[in-house]
């Protein structure tokens, strides 16, 4: 399978971004001759960068399974989660593959394919913290999440609502900065999905571990611009494809440790 190598630093990416045409359907992606996507390439296990410079992941996987049936190149910058969604918004992009929450808000300014994927958000607590047994002890910690994520800032910030306010919160780019600083020691409890925390505990055993139940379990689709009914046609098929193949399963089985991962999605716009 082609991996999709790096663009030499996000400046390089916007400077190329920048003068793109405005995001299209699929009609006029294909005669633009290639589809502009995005990914932060900092989640380990859905989208990160391998010893030789690859992007590489789960989300990756699917991207390159509907490039081959779209039949034109995905062109995948990457860049900071945060600058994400509003360069979709702004017509940067066409596509993004970078685990993103469904969710009612977001409904409301993209289009979603149906789910490829899910993400249950847990609290994950550094080992010698022993007075966090879920997401709902969280009061006077040092907290962390992804930065504008909705399966890590957003959340963080119902439950601190719900459930009394930090010591403090940090956001970061990725997971790779999150998960350093927790087991640095420099925050007591990240907010993230079950499936990265369970890519990180799964070569730093110890460190930490996974409390309670899920604070939400949200599905993730790929956002498009609205009104991009033909694209999201084609993302729907292809994801109905990967999961006829066996593909979705082998790849959750491979990232997430998960078998049958298919199963917990759903075929609907949910």
């Amino acid at each position: 399978m082609r991996k999709t190598m790096l663009f030499v630093g996000v400046v390089a990416a916007f400077a190329g971004l920048a003068s793109a045409a405005m995001a299209a359907d699929l009609a006029e992606i294909k005669k633009r001759g290639k589809l502009l996507g995005a990914t932060s390439g900092n989640l380990l296990p859905v989208s990160y960068v391998n010893e030789k410079n690859e992007l590489v992941g789960y989300d990756i996987d699917v991207a390159h399974y509907m490039e081959k049936k779209i039949g034109v190149p995905f062109d995948i910058a990457r860049l900071d989660f945060k600058g994400i969604m509003p360069g979709l918004q702004t017509g940067r992009f066409d596509a993004v593959f970078s685990n993103v929450n469904i969710t009612e808000e977001r409904k409301k300014i993209f289009d979603y394919s149906i789910p490829y994927s899910r993400s249950a958000i847990v609290a994950v607590v550094r080992t010698g913290v022993n007075d966090v047994k879920s997401y709902k002890d969280l009061k006077g910690k040092n907290v962390g999440g992804i930065s504008g994520g909705a399966d890590g800032e957003l959340p963080a910030r119902e439950i601190e609502k719900q459930y009394g306010a930090f010591k403090s919160f940090k956001g970061y780019p990725g997971n790779t900065e999150l998960f350093s600083d927790l087991a640095a020691g420099r925050i007591d409890v990240a907010i993230s999905p079950d499936t990265a925390a369970a890519a990180f505990l799964k070569t730093h055993a110890g460190v930490a571990k996974i409390t309670g139940e899920p604070f939400v379990v949200r599905y993730v689709g790929v956002p498009m611009q609205k009104g991009s009914k033909e694209l999201k046609a084609a993302f729907d098929q292809a994801i109905r494809d990967m999961k006829k193949e066996g593909l979705l399963d082998k790849w959750g089985k491979q990232y997430f440790g998960i078998d049958g991962y298919s199963a917990q999605l759903v075929d609907r716009d949910p």
